[in-house]
């Protein structure tokens, strides 16, 4: 019964916090490239699969795709080498266009071969559907170089709230960022007791820019402390990943 309970209430964060991207969701699909088969695989996401893409977003069941490689030095390297992000909403699905079928006057054998290869070249690690509670871009593009945050978070409608009402603001104006999102996990195995079940990522014009300190006055970080509580006390970060940008689509 408390379960349930605790997934009305984050529902019910999300709507009303966040109404007016109530039917945005954001999609992480990471992926293990074969060794020896990094080539291929970034050759065929950059041609063959954007082509795909291209189609989604002027169908408009796609509106926004991202296409990174995890820093080879990341912490969770070992498992994930690339990722991408492809942001949507739920009212235009499915796609009226099969994603499968063949783009322009590809012939549909040639579009099933390439379509093997690239499925032969890596493994899907895991999909993620998030919602997006709280987000700034200072540019017109995605960041080149990125740090994705996964935490387990105690109470996500109260860390949503902080994002919401504090954290934004005070990275907007104070941090070396150039992007910043923050985003509660949708998928009901998020609930399980040892996996992540929020996502922030800090985006930055480049690893330099991410390397610079950066601070908040006292004043301003021990009022949002004392009105939301401290971060350390809401949330563990159980994983960080780097990221460069390959492609996107818009």
């Amino acid at each position: 019964m408390k379960k349930i309970i605790f997934i009305i209430s984050i529902l019910l964060i999300n709507f009303n916090a966040n109404a007016q991207d109530e039917d945005k969701v954001v999609r992480y699909n990471f992926y293990k490239v074969n060794k020896g088969h990094e080539k291929s695989f970034e050759n065929l996401m950059k041609t063959f699969i954007a082509d795909k893409m291209k189609r989604a977003i002027e169908d408009g069941c796609r509106d926004i795709w991202v296409f990174r490689k995890v820093n080879p030095l990341s912490e969770m390297s070992n498992h994930i080498t690339h990722m991408t992000v492809d942001v949507y909403q739920k009212s235009k699905q499915p796609c009226e266009v099969n994603f499968y079928d063949p783009v322009d006057d590809m012939a549909p054998e040639i579009n099933e071969e390439l379509m093997n290869v690239h499925r032969s070249n890596r493994e899907l690690v895991y999909s993620a559907m998030l919602a997006e509670v709280a987000q700034f871009n200072k540019s017109d593009t995605p960041s080149k170089y990125a740090i994705t945050n996964f935490m387990r978070v105690n109470d996500i409608p109260k860390y949503s709230k902080k994002h919401i009402e504090s954290t934004k603001s005070i990275y907007e104006k104070y941090s070396n960022n150039q992007f910043w999102v923050s985003h509660p996990r949708l998928d009901p195995i998020s609930f399980a007791e040892n996996e992540w079940n929020y996502i922030t990522v800090d985006g930055f014009k480049s690893k330099d820019d991410a390397m610079k300190t950066w601070s908040v006055p006292k004043k301003v970080n021990s009022e949002s402390n004392k009105k939301y509580g401290t971060n350390s006390s809401m949330r563990v970060i159980r994983d960080r990943m780097e990221s460069s940008l390959i492609m996107y689509l818009n």
